[in-house]
């Protein structure tokens, strides 16, 4: 990205089960049966064009301000939201693994 193109990104940071926060930009979010995805890489990736991106799904409400989001777990599920990811933009390749 050159100098002259300032773009802003939403981010949000994770922490792990060991207490490690990362932050990750947020490429793209979709919905599906009521619950929310998100596309993200992590930060330090950005420029990297063949960085890998995850997919989070929102946790259901804790009952405060922030959201919480999750790995997906279910590999159907992955698949499913990784293919509207998939069909939603040019902007990025998504490939699903066999």
């Amino acid at each position: 990205m050159s100098d002259d193109e300032e773009m802003e990104f939403k981010t949000v940071t994770l922490t792990d089960d060991d207490g490690t926060e990362t932050e990750f930009v947020i490429l793209d979010e979709t919905e599906d049966n009521g619950r929310k995805y998100i596309l993200a890489i992590e930060s330090e990736d950005i420029d990297n064009e063949n960085a890998e991106a995850v997919i989070f799904r929102k946790a259901n409400d804790c009952g405060d301000d922030e959201d919480v989001y999750e790995l997906i777990e279910d590999d159907g599920e992955f698949d499913r939201i990784a293919a509207l990811f998939q069909l939603s933009s040019d902007d990025y390749d998504v490939e699903i693994d066999d």
